[in-house]
């Protein structure tokens, strides 16, 4: 699926929600983005402004081994590389065409409607963005999707 993040109808094959401590957020992206890259997909990652640097730093040097090449980016203008896959984004553009959205930061369902799999990483940092990663899953139930719950510790 190419994302044109309209909203203009198209419906997620997967929604999952993944309810892990704050400290696993980063590594959790991280592996995400790894895999979407091993496998030749296209990523992006919806996080707050006050993320993107860190998270922009923790994908380059979280494995040892190897970095997960991205771009931090506004729009496709401000693309380094027309063929980047995994790029972080700090607000709903899509400066990529993905089929995967990885919500650090909550953004309009219309635009995680334009991707094939939305990945929400529920905020329980305080009641309030808990109350609103509640209100996405019941949006997306309410849609007539089943999103998935992930619990770890």
């Amino acid at each position: 699926m190419t994302n044109s993040a309209t909203g203009s109808g198209a419906r997620p094959r997967s929604v999952i929600f993944y309810d892990i401590p704050a400290d696993a957020r980063f590594p959790l992206v991280s592996k995400l983005a790894s895999a979407a890259w091993e496998k030749g997909r296209r990523l992006i990652v919806r996080a707050f402004p006050e993320q993107a640097p860190a998270l922009d730093e923790h994908l380059w040097v979280f494995r040892e081994e190897a970095f997960v090449p991205h771009e931090v980016a506004l729009d496709a203008a401000s693309l380094l590389d027309p063929e980047a896959r995994i790029v972080i984004v700090t607000r709903d553009v899509a400066p990529i065409a993905a089929d995967i959205l990885v919500q650090l930061a909550p953004c309009e369902l219309a635009f995680a409607r334009g991707f094939e799999t939305v990945i929400d990483l529920v905020d329980a940092t305080d009641d309030l963005r808990l109350n609103a990663s509640r209100a996405r899953f019941k949006a997306w139930s309410d849609a007539g999707l089943r999103p998935e719950l992930k619990k770890t510790a």
